[in-house]
């Protein structure tokens, strides 16, 4: 009777102990904007209510084990939705569509498995002044222009992955890699398996970042390799900030390269601050070239440590041949045909939990 009440105690004791070593955090943003947006045609032109506009909104769960010596396992698990509608955000197929990962952290770093960000859509975002968000950021260049076939975009998230971050060298170096397969038992086998690679460095004003991709695609029963890379910095002066990048993604083949850069500026003025950003991009066809500019400004004002509001306006100007988009944080506005010129502007409330 003794040991059954023992036994009893010990078992009711051992979820308590559980608790006590593992950190799990519930987390998330709730975006919402007014705004109106136009996609260059004359009858494309609506007033909305959107959903992530300077951020996505999402939901979370985050956590950490202590195991010991230094050593910890960790996890992530992240969800989309439209806070316009309720509805699930699309960044990919299923219910933790934006981050689903388990891992070690250690003295070596961390090593994730499962659904990640890419080395380059971490490292790019870096010297964005926009921050992956609001009208004119440096999403834009992870969306394929949907009237140009060969306007491909880099790509923000693999599947199936090993991730890697190391700890930071010499004071703000950090290296980013990650291998990710398609899972294909077919020819080509190797369609859709992504490697990655990325440095970014962080310390004291200075940031600097580069990246490269190669993606297996399918051609037939072949396999391609598609690349994508970039490279950025920028510099904090304190009331004032710049940051730009040049970004290539550069699929298999002829006449189907496409580049862009983007140069932007924030201003301090009082607690909020002034962003200005401007990207031209274009695809080297070998004929009449795509090319577009884009244009983003945005103000943010803070209300407290976790809520904001902001004001953002963006256009898009597409030469004839140009099918460029108008990107923020979880929209994109697409011209109708070829030459029309997209923008949008909105003014918006985000809260952090």
């Amino acid at each position: 009777m003794k040991k059954s009440l023992l036994a009893v105690a010990v078992a009711a004791a051992l979820p308590v102990f559980a608790q006590a070593q593992t950190n799990v955090t519930l987390y998330g943003i709730a975006d919402a904007a007014v705004g109106f947006a136009d996609r260059g045609a004359s009858t494309s032109n609506a007033f909305r209510v959107d959903s992530g506009v300077q951020s996505v909104s999402r939901f979370g769960l985050r956590g950490t084990e202590d195991l010991g010596g230094g050593l910890k396992a960790v996890f992530n698990l992240e969800a989309g939705y439209k806070q316009d509608d309720g509805t699930a955000e699309a960044s990919g197929a299923g219910l933790f569509q934006r981050r689903a990962v388990v891992g070690l952290e250690g003295g070596f770093g961390t090593v994730l498995l499962g659904r990640d960000y890419t080395p380059g859509f971490t490292a790019g975002g870096t010297t964005d002044v926009m921050g992956y968000g609001l009208w004119g950021n440096w999403l834009t260049y992870t969306v394929a222009g949907s009237l140009n076939a060969n306007n491909w975009g880099i790509q923000t998230r693999a599947s199936n992955g090993i991730h890697y971050v190391s700890p930071a060298i010499a004071g703000g170096l950090r290296i980013r890699a990650m291998y990710s397969t398609g899972e294909r038992d077919v020819a080509p086998k190797s369609a859709g398996n992504v490697l990655g690679l990325a440095a970014t460095y962080a310390a004291g004003p200075l940031t600097a970042q580069a990246y490269y991709h190669q993606i297996k695609r399918a051609v037939g029963t072949d396999a391609v390799s598609d690349k994508q890379m970039g490279l950025g910095a920028g510099y904090n002066f304190g009331m004032f900030r710049i940051a730009g990048s040049y970004n290539v993604a550069d699929p298999d083949g002829a006449n189907n390269k496409h580049t862009g850069y983007n140069l932007g500026v924030g201003v301090k003025l009082g607690a909020g601050e002034l962003l200005g950003q401007v990207i031209q991009q274009k695809v080297s066809t070998g004929g009449t070239d795509p090319k577009a500019t884009t244009f983003g400004i945005a103000y943010t004002q803070p209300l407290s440590k976790r809520t904001n509001v902001y004001a953002t306006y963006g256009q898009t100007r597409n030469n004839s041949t140009g099918a460029f988009v108008l990107r923020a944080a979880d929209i994109t506005i697409a011209p109708v045909v070829a030459g029309d010129d997209p923008k949008a502007f909105s003014v918006g409330l985000r809260h952090m939990f």
